[in-house]
């Protein structure tokens, strides 16, 4: 579970505020910061056209970045109110 909160986490951050490459937050995440990056859920393009050929210095959430946010937030739901106690 520790390693899909930590995808969730790099996932959400690059939606919500972009991070810079050189960041503490891409440093002391730099594992799940490159598997999401293989996966292109995240990217530093500037942007997602194949033939681009700029690229930024901040890693940005893709469209299948974003698809995969959606999926885990719903996973993570589901696990959060089996585990709730007030039910």
């Amino acid at each position: 579970m520790a390693h899909t909160m930590a995808i969730y986490i790099v996932l959400d951050r690059a939606h919500r505020r972009p991070f810079s490459v050189k960041s503490r937050f891409a440093r002391e995440g730099a594992f799940y910061v490159g598997m999401a990056a293989s996966e292109a859920w995240i990217t530093t393009a500037a942007d997602e056209h194949p033939s681009n050929e700029q690229w930024g210095n901040h890693w940005v959430i893709t469209e299948s970045g974003i698809r995969m946010r959606r999926q885990l937030d719903e996973i993570l739901r589901a696990v959060t109110k089996q585990e709730d106690p007030a039910d």
